[in-house]
């Protein structure tokens, strides 16, 4: 921190100095002076870039635990997977809700996909008050449509 603060007071002096130059000088020389406060402000700032010391900085990059390439990999797989998954549960839930509309129904829907692939719904639980007769049409379409069986179909409600 007293770096950064040493870097700030350079600059602000820098620029305090070009400001009392730049006041000073009239006529045709101040074209100069502006040319060479500019030259003098951009040094002021890079200067302490030339200083760092990049062979410390490449030792403490190699010397921090950095995450296997496999990790890594394993880890976009198992992100793209949840992506998938949570994608196919909203658009399953989607189509379960539209087709109870369809029939009258008004219904809350949860369904679990698969884990494995291929990632299909294999659970479904539904909430709401609804005829035998929507009822039976739902569980067909739930059976034929999307492959959930009617063991794996949880009514409550």
């Amino acid at each position: 921190m007293e770096a950064l603060g040493k870097y700030v007071l350079s600059i602000t002096t820098a620029a305090m100095i070009c400001a009392v130059v730049l006041s000073l000088s009239r006529g045709s020389s101040q074209k100069m002076m502006k040319l060479l406060c500019g030259i003098f402000l951009t040094f002021a700032v890079l200067r302490p870039i030339t200083q760092i010391n990049l062979e410390h900085w490449l030792d403490q990059i190699t010397q921090t635990d950095l995450p296997s390439g496999q990790s890594i990999a394993a880890f976009g797989e198992e992100s793209a997977r949840d992506s998938i998954i949570q994608r196919i549960r909203e658009e399953t839930c989607a189509y379960i809700l539209d087709k109870a509309t369809q029939l009258g129904a008004s219904l809350k829907v949860d369904v679990e996909v698969s884990k494995d692939a291929p990632y299909l719904p294999k659970r479904v639980t539904l909430w709401g008050a609804v005829s035998p007769y929507v009822r039976q049409q739902l569980e067909e379409m739930l059976a034929k449509d999307l492959g959930i069986s009617k063991e794996n179909q949880r009514w409550t409600g």
